[in-house]
């Protein structure tokens, strides 16, 4: 994935020329060319193109030269690979061809122009051998994405493979050989793991140490926003839950006992009206179970105690018993209690001595 302290180390590095790599698309190719011309640095591929035009991304291939030598770069991707990209992120906006056909195209005409031909393959070691077996012409091929790195260097055919792993735990160190007329000869070399044993770079230290301490601080802060999104719709659902309560009950306290104060003063007596405080005195006030019995119109509470009752709806009141105040008639209907008014709650388990005329005498106004 494209990340700014990756390309500026690269870039402090003396890079050459990288290539596309399966996770550079992550926030889409036009942020990818952005940020590697804001890095400074030289990006190839042969075979990834712009969906939106069918032109080439970036550049099919760049030409260095060092201590006379002219390198030809070129790179090429897998396209079997899964290009991942962020969540936000519709398309990537990229298309991926045929490497072997890429190659073909491209390679005789760096061929005419250089000593040497490079091939950076972010296709992983299988592929990349393949690769290097069916084109002619690639004197170089470094092997990208693909985590085990190579001792030494070895070919495939004509091709010299370079392989260094992947995490940048390895770098490639390797040595050419020319003859007087400047015609490759010979290479030696090998691939150094970059342990403690190797001396950390001052400069690359302190870009790495200001990543981390950036990345650390956006945690924190991802942290801190995903806590305060969960406490807002928490008071929401809370908020919502509790007017949705009062919409359907409207409480002793609401309306009942100014007509009826004798029952009213009677029910404060019973177990009815202090139920809510049992709980409490048991460190159950928030447990969903418990409250759908111990309170009034509270059954359909969300299973993670994150809604505070009312409090003008805790303990069993009239609604629990007589229904809903809305539903109050003049007929003689309203108000009846029966045996199945109290098995809701007074079931085997929770009342298993329960009777009905013996517990109905303990509240009957």
């Amino acid at each position: 994935m494209v990340d700014n302290v990756n390309l500026r180390g690269m870039a402090q590095t003396g890079c050459d020329a990288t290539t596309i790599g399966v996770l550079d698309l992550y926030m889409g190719a036009a942020y990818y060319v952005d940020r590697i011309a804001e890095a400074g640095l030289t990006a190839v591929s042969a075979n990834v193109l712009d969906e939106s035009t069918g032109d080439l991304l970036v550049p099919p291939y760049v030409i260095v030269e060092r201590g006379g030598v002219k390198f030809g770069i070129t790179g090429v991707l897998n396209p079997d690979f899964k290009i991942r990209t962020d969540n936000d992120i519709e398309s990537h906006g990229a298309v991926v061809s045929d490497p072997v056909e890429a190659l073909r195209k491209y390679i005789p005409e760096i061929r005419r122009r250089v000593d040497l031909v490079v091939v950076l393959s972010h296709s992983g070691l299988t592929r990349s051998k393949d690769i290097a077996g069916e084109v002619e012409g690639i004197d170089i091929m470094v092997v990208g994405n693909h985590n085990a790195h190579a001792a030494q260097p070895y070919e495939v055919g004509e091709t010299l493979m370079m392989q260094p792993g992947y995490r940048g735990q390895a770098i490639c160190d390797y040595r050419l050989g020319f003859d007087a007329d400047g015609t490759y000869k010979s290479y030696s070399g090998k691939t150094v793991v970059l342990d403690n044993k190797v001396p950390a770079d001052a400069a690359m230290a302190l870009v790495l140490k200001e990543h981390k301490l950036m990345v650390e601080a956006a945690s924190k802060q991802r942290v801190a926003d995903q806590a305060t999104e969960r406490r807002l719709r928490r008071e929401a659902r809370n908020a919502a839950a509790a007017e949705r309560y009062k919409e359907d009950c409207i409480g002793v306290n609401g309306s009942c006992k100014r007509c009826h104060q004798d029952e009213y003063d009677q029910w404060q007596t019973t177990a009815h009206a202090s139920a809510f405080e049992t709980l409490e005195k048991s460190l159950q006030s928030t447990n969903p179970e418990c409250l759908s019995c111990h309170t009034t119109g509270q059954r359909d509470l969300p299973g993670d105690g994150s809604v505070t009752v009312p409090a003008d709806l805790r303990g069993v009141q009239c609604e629990a018993c007589h229904g809903l105040g809305a539903e109050h008639s003049r007929d003689g209907s309203y108000g009846r209690t029966t045996v199945a008014t109290c098995i809701g709650c007074h079931d085997s388990d929770n009342s298993p001595d329960f009777n009905f005329p013996q517990y109905l005498a303990k509240v009957t106004h």
